[in-house]
């Protein structure tokens, strides 16, 4: 009741003698990076997950609209990455412009191994010996190196993201340089990862029961939930790894997967903090199969599609 009273006196007095209140400013929404989940091993028990079963089918019609990325946080082309994009321009020759050779297949696929060698975090304990531990960021490159190999063998469109190990997450790069390379071809996404589970500490191993693979896409995007599906059944095929199935957020979804302007899924294979599966991970034989796996997934994609 007060406050209303001097609240009026104030109004009165402003009137009279021409002051005015400032208006208080709206806030602008922000979205640091730094604030957005990266990847399986950032979400939070409070979080809302949806998941799918990847044998569920998923019927696209090829007039029908995809929900791909976030159109609030969509990425300006024009500015340039942290560090420097693919130079895709035709080399000039004696003889003038050199033509470029027509892809092949039906998509370029983006190949993202997830996190750098600075990244915080993004490995597992110890193990009993002492010195050997798990780097994400090195099962992550591994991966893709052996994808990447296999692809050249099959002549499938590819390219990798971030060669680069001396860095951190570099997010916005990795979507920048995704969205900005030229292709004649549509483009997919696929970011490769290895999970971790809460855990006591970074120095802990997490529960032996936390295990297994799981496969996420951007929330209510059909052709995303199709192409993880392919994914995450043909890694538990490979590998005999327990099936967490599919998964997406429907609010805060993974960087990656909100600001790519393409088709993008991320690929959560195994926990680094479980130390039964972590040692499996690091293994030839268990990444081998991961590798497999993906071009498996690939190449029904590429032969097949989408729709």
């Amino acid at each position: 009741m007060f406050k209303k009273f001097f609240d009026a006196i104030g109004n009165l007095f402003s009137s009279l003698f021409g002051g005015k209140s400032k208006p208080t400013p709206t806030p602008k929404p922000t979205d640091p990076i730094s604030d957005i989940p990266q990847d399986g091993s950032e979400i939070t028990p409070d979080t809302i997950i949806i998941v799918a079963d990847e044998r569920e089918n998923v019927i696209i019609k090829p007039d029908e609209t995809d929900i791909e990325f976030d159109d609030d946080l969509g990425v300006d082309e024009n500015v340039p990455s942290t560090l420097p994009v693919e130079n895709d321009e035709e080399e000039e020759s004696i003889g003038g412009p050199v033509e470029a050779e027509k892809p092949k297949g039906r998509f370029l696929w983006c190949l993202d191994n997830g996190h750098g060698q600075f990244t915080k975090g993004k490995r597992s304990p110890v193990f009993d010996d002492g010195t050997t531990q798990f780097l994400e960021y090195e099962f992550n490159r591994d991966i893709v190196k052996r994808v990447s190999e296999q692809l050249t063998e099959h002549g499938i469109a590819h390219f990798n993201v971030v060669p680069e190990e001396e860095i951190d997450d570099f997010l916005q790069g990795r979507v920048d340089r995704a969205n900005q390379k030229k292709s004649e071809i549509p483009k997919l996404f696929l970011s490769i990862h290895s999970n971790a589970a809460p855990a006591r500490s970074s120095k802990d191993w997490a529960s032996a029961s936390i295990k297994g693979v799981e496969t996420w896409y951007f929330h209510n995007s059909k052709k995303g939930r199709k192409v993880a599906s392919i994914f995450q059944k043909h890694i538990v095929d490979q590998t005999g790894m327990n099936n967490r199935h599919l998964k997406s957020r429907p609010e805060r979804q993974f960087f990656v997967l909100r600001k790519t302007r393409m088709t993008a899924i991320l690929t959560e294979n195994g926990f680094y903090n479980n130390k039964a599966e972590a040692a499996k991970l690091m293994t030839t034989e268990m990444r081998q199969k991961i590798a497999d796996a993906h071009v498996v997934a690939i190449l029904e994609i590429e032969k097949n599609g989408i729709i």
